[in-house]
């Protein structure tokens, strides 16, 4: 299994403990998918006030995205994923901690009647509103793991 991490702006960097505990949260029971996860640890632009961690089991026409949301700073903290194929809007889902919170989730996001699927998931934390939000990453289904870590 090749590693990869992929760089996004205003500074990142990668802990080894952030990593390890990312992918406990996303190794399922049992694991059959032809991609590999990828995993996050995502932090609001306010000194990590408000954070997700977490990860993508990739599946054919849906994926499972599992971890943890967290509040800090009594703002509240939400992180939104979007679905795509391509370009198109396939879904998409928000998880919210309210001040002083660590909400755990669990869900499927995708179309499962859509051929194909989707091969792009778009995450953001965002604090007090949309006010604090982290720089989007972007999770691919492709061959390579990724780590993405924003601090």
């Amino acid at each position: 299994m090749t590693r990869t991490s992929r760089t996004v702006r205003n500074g990142v960097a990668v802990s080894g403990i952030a990593l390890a505990l990312a992918a406990v949260l996303v190794t399922p029971a049992s694991a059959s998918s032809a991609w590999p996860n990828d995993t996050f640890r995502l932090c609001t632009t306010q000194g990590c006030g408000g954070q997700a961690i977490g990860g993508v089991i990739w599946g054919n026409r849906t994926s499972t995205v599992q971890g943890t949301v967290a509040d800090y700073l009594a703002r509240g903290t939400t992180v939104y994923f979007e679905a795509y194929a391509g370009a198109t809007k396939i879904d998409s889902a928000t998880r919210t901690a309210s001040a002083h919170d660590d909400v755990p989730f669990n869900f499927s996001i995708g179309d499962p009647d859509r051929v194909g699927g989707f091969d792009r998931l778009k995450i953001t934390v965002c604090e007090s509103g949309k006010t604090y939000c982290t720089v989007p990453v972007n999770a691919d289904r492709d061959d390579d793991p990724e780590y993405f870590v924003q601090m």
